[in-house]
């Protein structure tokens, strides 16, 4: 398990060799996509291509490579590739390779995949998991021999990845290797017994082995159609960017800065319905609908906020805020000393000082 555990914290840890020149980046097409997908991957988009690769050659590229995961967690594989490929074309980071990979694989493009998976080995060669996916993308490509190496280099560095026991074992079935093959999935079973691919096998191997009744046994024990597990720290990272609501944050503060306020909501709206009692989301979604005068809006995302929680100096001078827009200045008076209370801001004590002048006229 060690190698497993420092694999997963190097793909992490920042791999970059900038190149020399640059490219231009390849168009991707987000026709057809729903929302509110399409509103945030625009978004992202546009972030990216208008990113100066001057200033920043890395956060250009963590732009290209984010859009990519966020596309791929919606398996948009044509499109993440792209977004992989422009992200590579700045900077040469394995993540981005891997991700492209995996990608790749999803279409079926196998040498492309293949490819990409030996370039992250020679970089990350004790990471069990991508010596696994090199060896399963070979052995989909008919290379036998070729995945039965990788799958063993994989095995060398974990030797608890079933998956990998259960790969080799399909690559000795086709070398009509049966006892080798039963060794393999039995090594398979013992790490995730669940797994009814792995008992589907043996039952297949045993009754090759010519042992009906072995064969028979493994097919009861067979409860599902699962495959193993396989733990894989970068794909959990992308299937987060389809429930993270940073990303769509994120996509909204960069809409909000070009001008496009309706993206910005909308990217809002989106983090919201992923986390609706995140306060401090609801609280920058309030903010964005009173800059743009929709105070009817504003007040009931507020009485939701207050329906979480009412403690917040921010929710307050909010609240004093709408109050005011409606000339509700006593209401507004209690809301604002509720927010000085709690945090006298200066932008609390400056609406303080305005409600007092305009009481004066009561």
């Amino acid at each position: 398990m060690t190698y497993r555990c420092v694999g997963a914290r190097r793909f992490f840890t920042a791999f970059f060799i900038v190149l020399a020149t640059t490219q231009s980046a390849n168009e991707i097409f987000l026709e057809g996509i729903e929302e509110p997908l399409a509103t945030v991957a625009s978004a992202a988009y546009e972030a990216a291509l208008s990113s100066d690769i001057n200033l920043n050659p890395e956060l250009v590229a963590n732009r290209w490579g984010e859009l990519g995961m966020l596309l791929q967690a919606h398996n948009l594989h044509e499109q993440a590739i792209a977004a992989y490929s422009n992200a590579l074309t700045v900077v040469s980071d394995p993540r981005w390779l891997y991700l492209r990979s995996i990608a790749y694989g999803e279409l079926g493009l196998l040498q492309e995949s293949i490819d990409d998976l030996i370039s992250v080995t020679r970089s990350m060669r004790e990471v069990a998991i991508i010596w696994y996916r090199l060896g399963q993308a070979l052995l989909n490509a008919g290379r036998v021999s070729d995945a039965k190496e990788a799958l063993t280099n994989a095995l060398a560095l974990d030797k608890d990845l079933a998956a990998a026991h259960m790969s080799l074992a399909d690559a000795q079935i086709l070398d009509a290797d049966y006892a080798k093959a039963k060794e393999s999935l039995q090594q398979a079973y013992e790490l995730q017994p669940q797994a009814g691919q792995i008992a589907y096998r043996l039952a297949l191997v045993e009754r090759e082995l010519g042992d009906l009744r072995s064969s028979q046994l493994w097919l009861e024990k067979r409860v599902n159609q699962f495959a193993p597990v396989v733990e894989d720290p970068m794909l959990v990272l992308v299937a987060q960017y389809s429930t993270n609501p940073t990303f769509f944050i994120s996509a909204a503060r960069r809409a909000w800065e070009r001008g496009d306020r309706e993206t910005a909501l909308e990217a809002y709206r989106q983090a919201i319905a992923l986390e609706p009692e995140n306060v401090e989301n609801l609280i920058g979604y309030t903010q964005l609908l009173i800059a743009l005068n929709r105070y009817d809006e504003a007040s009931k995302t507020l009485d939701a906020i207050g329906d979480i929680s009412s403690d917040g100096g921010m929710f307050w001078y909010l609240r004093a805020v709408t109050y005011l827009e409606k000339d509700l200045v006593l209401a507004a008076q209690d809301a604002i000393n509720k927010a000085l209370a709690i945090d006298p801001t200066p932008k609390a004590l400056a609406l303080e000082r305005e409600i007092k002048e305009l009481r004066k006229y009561d």
